[in-house]
């Protein structure tokens, strides 16, 4: 029963010996919090049985046992396991056989229970003893609402749990059937591949549990973080090595924190109610049973009777417009004995297809668990193997660049149709040769001795494994157990309120004004907040530039939807008859053929996700990432977007110039480094053609593809540009002697400015030269020694000119960086 969180086995004559087994599995179980036990001819075995139970469980918060044999000594049972208990909240006792005696051992052990808000006993019990229940409960209710209310005033701080689980890998892999079947869905041989990216959120209350949607998706961080502070408490106290509330607690004072107005509203009624203590109670004609709910001590006439509820004996009056309250009683309390030791996970299935993968770079993230999914049947296929474990390498290589410390877990899909474990070895031996001693944070399958998890989405195999697993991964995390403060759940509460108005916030006045709303005056606090919350996959807040840092995306879906309508593929994502149709076919055949789309495209295929006016903002904000580039090289407004370029056949010995070599191959050159290198070549030479078109000497249109191009900086400074994939190289061909120094300058800073803004600043390479005289490629340092002409001048001003243009790269916004080109 670790995956279950609520069984209703109401009239099934489970009696004494059934309820006792039943019993012995809530000893050790984690995950339930509402048993359902009703007519089931249960007596006073059953009910010590129970008992017993409870004085280990700490998660069962409801149980119900009316209409069963449960005498006085079941009972008294039952009183002693209360008087140890802390989970549980409501007890459902209903025309049992319990008469005073039963009901008296119930109020006293209500002197030291600390958790029960709802008691119910038979109707024949005194009304003295009733009342001594209803006066306990109401005490325990004021002490949670009073110590709910301090965790709310408080600074205290207490961990997110909450982390970002990536799937990633080539396409057609069965990423998003393997999220469909970790999500607990059936398999769907139809389901369309994923396009750029989709999130989902769940939640998961143990290590072996299945994953449920988070009530968090429901707002209010601030009143549940609040509610699970005061469970971890008791936890604490309980169960002091527990990891995620161990702790809780360290920081605890007043704090400036200002609350949403419906919760400032409870914290103003409460100080008027701590002055009252009298009780306005209307008991019903109900003779069944007296069932005990919360009161509210208030005197006022404008307080009215709740609605009755089925059964019930006592009503009290309540509040008007205590919705927090209201909540706090019913649910709220509850969900966070659930979910003290819960974790959230954000899941982000990327889509496999290699258009995207320029666009994936800004999506990653530094901490999290990272699943690579991979086909086990290319690998063991000879005529497939060399592409899929090139798509393999290239996926380790981008998380060890993004995430070097997070966990990585192989997960090889297709398993029913691999079959024999033989076939499983040789897959195993493949990857071990491909990783070989370089990706240590590679989770292994210790069980099967594997360095991966093979798994079946059709026949449902290996999934509950693999589920484990990434929880397991997710909660050694440290990261996740970082303590924050209530204050920034009511900063991130009131960041998400603003949702349903708008996509994005900027930071310089709409984030600052919501800090300081809610206490956070601190731009350092405020900033390092929406870190946390950009890592845990709450929000998108680029960090490389002053311009991209200014706006906080608050719909991280939104974006990718957005970007996806762009960037993607023609033959698979684009209905092109709907483009025809509007008069776009020669756009879009642009687009997709040439990497050049139109401002009428992209108003098109952009209307319906965001406004005419927004169309500027992403403009801009592809532009600032490096996935577009204006191009003015056309009498119509077209821009560049080189992820959808094609690849061109080209003898590297038939072009001409001075070679630069740029050579990762001891490192990594990920797909979109070229792409966004073409960009701001590109950006540079529309500057350069801006600057002419007054002196009627125009640069060259450049001729661009996915792996070659041939570029113009200014008059007479023609680049030829190649990207070896196989290699790992990029060169640059001079056209001209005399522009190689200043070339060598500017690809330099081009260079580090994709490794800061984009790439994490992950990207190593060497840079090799060519000796005119010889022709062989001298390393960078020996040829910078020897002033190896023509790439380095004798003179000590054209030095500090190349330190200041290439240090300026990692420091400055894009368009002040291409000025100083």
């Amino acid at each position: 029963m670790t995956s279950i969180i609520m069984i209703i086995l109401s009239t099934n004559d489970i009696g004494n010996g059934g309820v006792k087994s039943i019993a012995d599995a809530l000893k050790g179980n984690t995950s339930l919090t509402s048993l359902n036990l009703s007519t089931n001819e249960i007596g006073n075995g059953g009910a010590k049985s129970l008992a017993d139970a409870l004085k280990v469980n700490t998660t069962l918060a409801s149980l119900n046992l009316k209409e069963n044999q449960i005498g006085n000594e079941g009972a008294t049972f039952l009183a002693n396991a209360l008087k140890v208990n802390t989970s549980l909240a409501s007890l459902n006792l209903r025309y049992t056989q319990i008469s005073d005696e039963g009901a008296k051992s119930l109020a006293d052990a209500l002197e030291a229970n600390t958790s029960l808000t709802e008691l119910s006993v038979p109707a024949n019990v005194h009304s003295g003893i009733i009342g001594k229940i209803k006066a306990r409960i109401l005490s325990t209710r004021r002490t949670q609402k009073r110590k709910f209310l301090e965790a709310l005033k408080s600074d205290e701080k207490a961990p997110l749990n909450r982390s970002r689980l990536m799937f990633v890998g080539q396409g057609k892999a069965g990423k998003s059937a393997t999220v469909r079947s970790l999500l607990g869905k059936g398999f769907n041989p139809d389901w369309d591949s994923t396009i750029g990216a989709d999130i989902s959120e769940r939640m998961t209350s143990s290590a072996t549990s299945k994953w449920r949607n988070p009530d968090d998706l429901k707002g209010d961080f601030t009143s549940r973080f609040a509610a699970r502070l005061m469970v971890a408490h008791s936890n604490t106290r309980n169960r002091p090595n527990a990891k995620a509330t161990a702790q809780v607690g360290k920081t605890k004072e007043k704090t400036n924190l200002v609350l949403p107005s419906h919760i400032n509203k409870m914290l103003n009624e409460e100080a008027i109610n701590d002055s009252t203590k009298t009780t306005n109670a209307t008991v019903s004609n109900d003779p069944e049973s007296a069932r005990i709910r919360n009161v509210q001590h208030n005197e006022s006439s404008s307080g009215r009777i709740r609605p009755s509820l089925k059964n019930t004996s006592v009503q009290v009056k309540q509040e008007p417009n205590d919705e927090i309250v209201r909540e706090f009683e019913e649910k709220l309390f509850l969900d966070a004995k659930r979910d003290v030791n819960s974790l959230t996970l954000s899941l982000w299935d990327f889509g496999g297809q290699q258009v995207f993968y320029a666009m994936h770079h800004i999506f990653l993230t530094q901490s999290g668990v990272y699943i690579l999914l991979f086909d086990m049947r290319e690998l063991l296929e000879p005529t497939k193997r060399e592409e899929a474990s090139k798509y393999l390498l290239f996926w380790l290589r981008s998380v060890k660049l993004h995430a070097p410390k997070a966990s990585l877990i192989l997960t090889g899909t297709f398993l029913a149709d691999v079959g024999e474990r033989e076939n499983l070895r040789t897959v195993d031996i493949i990857l071990r040769e491909l990783i070989k001693a370089t990706f240590s944070q590679i989770v292994p399958n210790i069980d099967e001795s594997f360095i991966y998890f093979p798994i079946d989405n059709k026949e449902g195999l290996g999934i509950d494994k693999l589920r484990g697993i990434v929880e397991e991964s997710a909660r050694n995390d440290d990261g996740v157990f970082e303590n924050v403060s209530i204050r920034w759940m009511a900063f991130l509460d009131k960041i998400y309120s603003e949702r349903d108005k708008v996509s994005y916030l900027t930071l310089s006045r709409d984030i600052r004004d919501i800090g300081l709303e809610v206490g956070i005056s601190n731009s350092i606090e405020q900033e390092a907040a929406l870190a946390l919350f950009h890592e845990r996959g709450l929000l998108i807040h680029l960090t490389s530039t002053l311009v991209l840092k200014n706006i906080v995306v608050i719909k991280p879906q939104w974006l990718i939807v957005v970007l996806s309508k762009v960037i993607c593929d023609g033959n698979l994502h684009i209905d092109k008859d709907q483009f025809k149709h509007v008069g776009l076919e020669e756009d879009l055949k642009a687009t997709f053929e040439k990497g050049l789309a139109s401002r009428d495209f992209l108003e098109y295929v952009w209307k319906g996700e965001c406004e005419l006016e927004q169309v500027d903002f992403f403009l801009d904000l592809m532009q600032r990432t490096m996935l577009l580039s204006k191009w003015i090289f056309s009498k119509n407004e077209l821009y560049l977007i080189p992820s959808l370029l094609e690849d061109y056949l080209v003898e590297k010995e038939t072009i001409k110039g001075r070679r630069c070599v740029i050579d990762f191959s001891n490192n990594f050159l990920p797909i979109g480094v070229f792409q966004r290198l073409l960009c701001l070549c590109v950006a540079h030479s529309v500057r350069g053609n801006e600057n002419e078109s007054d002196h009627n000497e125009l640069i060259m249109e450049p001729s661009l593809h996915k792996n070659y191009a041939t570029i113009e900086f200014e008059p007479g400074f023609k680049v030829h540009l190649l990207q070896d994939e196989e290699a790992q190289t990029i060169t640059i061909f001079v056209r001209n002697d005399e522009f190689a120094g200043k070339c060598l300058r500017i690809v330099q800073a081009m260079l580090r400015k994709v490794n800061h803004d984009v790439m994490g600043s992950g990207l190593h390479w060497d840079i090799y030269l060519e000796n005119g005289v010889t022709k062989e490629l001298m390393c960078f340092r020996e040829a910078q020694k020897e002033k190896l002409p023509p790439w380095f001048s004798t003179t000590e001003s054209e030095h500090l000119i190349e330190t200041s243009v290439i240090s300026l790269a990692e420091n400055v916004d894009l368009l002040r960086f291409l000025e100083s080109l």
